[in-house]
Parts: structure tokens; C-alpha cells; sequence
């Protein structure tokens, strides 16, 4: 199989943009008939046809479908790569690659983002929104430089380092309409065999393990009626009474009604968020994000920063 090109590339994206190959052609500069080799090409190489031609354009086939979302990362990566080169040929400060978890993301997490761009602006900071199990991936294959991955795993990663930077509350949501909704002070016994709404195992492991924890102490028969990949549509299900969810007090603000939020029982249990990262990663810029992070962390997360931050060489 021969390698294919970014220019491949840049034209199948197009193409499946646009469902048009005149329309491509027009994003892209040029007539419609190199555009078309360039796809033949593309095809020849793959050995697979990526495109359908129908009365009004063209469909993706599955093959170009599931090719589609590698191509589009493949492409990022090559401008991403581009602008690293440029600001290192200004004599720039460096670059910086973080991800997070989108339904996560919440105001100290924006501030100290903002303020590392503030106080280093000559710095390339990439930022990304991929699920725990996405940067954990692309952490160990060199592709992120650090992440936000969410909950605290219960058990070390091989290859990375795992620094607590925040905690928050665990709350009970319930249906406005909800029996529960309008109980003062929740008990265990109150929440026993009821239906569930839950982020799914898949791109939330380490939650879903601390859910499980906690479920098994207070010996709590759990009946999941769905699971989701986005913790919005966890609270949107939960909204439509298909069943009650467990969530961190961070993501309240995604759903504005139709949810009422409960503290857990006493002892309130918490979650802790995980700052993770290569350990021999030696770049200076993530070592300034260490600092930053260190310093802006609360008092219970500093430790395992600084602990952190003694493994990287961080004074």
C-alpha cells in the first residue's frame, strides 16, 4: 500500500464536507478533474472506495466513514506540528499540549489555563477535549504532553504520573418530579433500588470504579436503565425520568431545569480530579504548567503535585 498524501487528504475532507465534488473543488482552488484523481489516488492506496456517487453528489461509503475522523486528526496534527515549527523558528517559549474532559471543564480550570497563557505568551498552548480513556492513550504514545483525564484512577498507569489537582462534591440528581426531589437530607436506604442513569464505563473507568465503591459500602442493589458517553446526556435522561445519577458537583451548571441535585450521606464523599503526564518528559513548558498548577491547586491537591514536581526535576 502506498502512503498517502496530506493533499489526498485535504481533498477527501473536502469532498465529504461538501458531498459535492464541484463544491470541493471550488473550496480547494481548482477544477474538478484533478480533484477526482486525487480521490482515485487516495482509493488506489487505501483499496477501498471512500465515495458513492449519487443523482445529487456523494455518500461516504463505511470504509470512508470510519476513514474520516483519522483524516481529520492526521490533518490537525500536521498544523499543529506547522505552527510548533513556527513559533520555535522565532525563538518562541516553547509549546504545551493539554487535554480535558469538555463536561469537566469549569471556571478554575479555564482561570488557570488563561493565566499560564498570561504569563507565558509566547507559548504554543494546544488544548483538546478527549474522554479519559483518549488522553491516556495519546499521553503514552507521545501526543499529549499532559491532561486533565477526570477522576482519580484507583490503580497507578503504567508510563504516566498522576497528580491530584482539585476534588469535588458527588451529588445525587433527580428528576424534578421526583419523590426525592423535595427530601431535605438524603439517606442510602432512600436511593436503594432505584434505576440509574450513568456515564458509561467506557470513557469514564475510574468514575465508574469510585460509583462501584461506593455502591458496594452501602450495600446499594444498582438497576442501570442507560448509560451514556457524555455526562450532558446523563442529565438530560436524568431529566426525563428515566432515572436518578450520581455526579461531581462541577457539572450542575450543564443543565439549567428539570434536575434537582442532592449531597450525598454522610461522610460526604468526594472525587478526586487527575492531573496526568509522562514522568521523563523533560520539557521546560510542561514544568512552568507544574508550577502554575502547584500553586493554583488547593491545599489537600498540592502534595501529589509537588511530588509530581520532584519527579520531573521541578524546583
Amino acid at each position: 500500500m502506498g502512503r498517502v498524501s496530506v493533499r489526498e487528504l485535504e481533498c477527501f475532507v473536502a469532498v465529504a464536507d461538501n458531498l459535492s465534488f464541484s463544491k470541493a473543488a471550488r473550496q480547494l482552488h481548482f477544477s474538478q478533474p484533478p480533484l477526482t484523481r486525487q480521490i482515485q489516488a487516495l482509493e488506489t492506496k487505501l483499496r477501498a472506495k471512500v465515495f458513492i456517487r449519487c443523482a445529487h453528489g456523494v455518500t461516504l461509503t463505511h470504509a470512508g466513514a470510519g476513514f474520516l475522523e483519522d483524516a481529520r486528526a492526521i490533518l490537525r496534527h500536521v498544523d499543529h506540528a506547522a505552527a510548533a515549527v513556527c513559533y520555535e523558528g522565532q525563538e518562541e517559549t516553547g509549546r504545551l499540549r493539554l487535554a480535558f474532559i469538555g463536561g469537566y471543564l469549569d471556571v478554575k480550570l479555564a482561570r488557570l489555563i488563561k493565566k499560564f497563557r498570561e504569563d507565558y505568551p509566547a507559548t504554543l498552548v494546544e488544548v483538546d477535549d478527549q474522554d479519559s480513556p483518549g488522553q491516556i492513550k495519546a499521553l503514552l504514545a507521545g501526543e499529549l504532553d499532559a491532561g486533565f483525564i477526570g477522576t482519580r484512577p484507583l490503580n497507578p498507569i503504567k508510563g504516566l504520573e498522576i497528580a491530584d489537582w482539585g476534588r469535588d462534591p458527588l451529588l445525587i440528581a433527580v428528576p424534578e418530579e421526583h419523590p426525592l426531589a423535595g427530601i431535605a437530607k438524603l439517606r442510602w436506604q432512600d436511593i436503594q433500588g432505584l434505576s440509574w442513569v450513568l456515564i458509561s464505563r467506557q470513557v469514564a473507568p475510574a468514575f465508574r470504579e469510585l460509583f462501584s465503591q461506593l455502591t458496594e459500602r452501602h450495600a446499594l442493589a444498582v438497576q442501570i436503565a442507560q448509560e451514556s458517553n457524555r455526562i450532558q446526556a446523563v442529565l438530560t435522561l436524568v431529566a426525563a425520568g428515566t432515572g436518578i445519577s450520581m455526579v461531581a458537583s462541577s457539572v450542575k451548571h450543564l443543565i439549567p431545569s428539570g434536575v434537582v441535585f442532592h449531597p450525598l450521606p454522610s461522610p460526604q464523599p468526594f472525587v478526586r480530579y487527575a492531573f496526568a503526564y509522562r514522568p521523563e518528559n523533560d520539557s521546560p513548558t510542561l514544568h512552568k504548567f507544574l508550577d502554575l498548577l502547584r500553586k493554583s491547586a488547593g491545599r489537600d491537591c498540592c502534595a501529589g503535585v509537588q511530588r509530581a514536581q520532584r519527579i520531573v526535576g521541578v524546583t
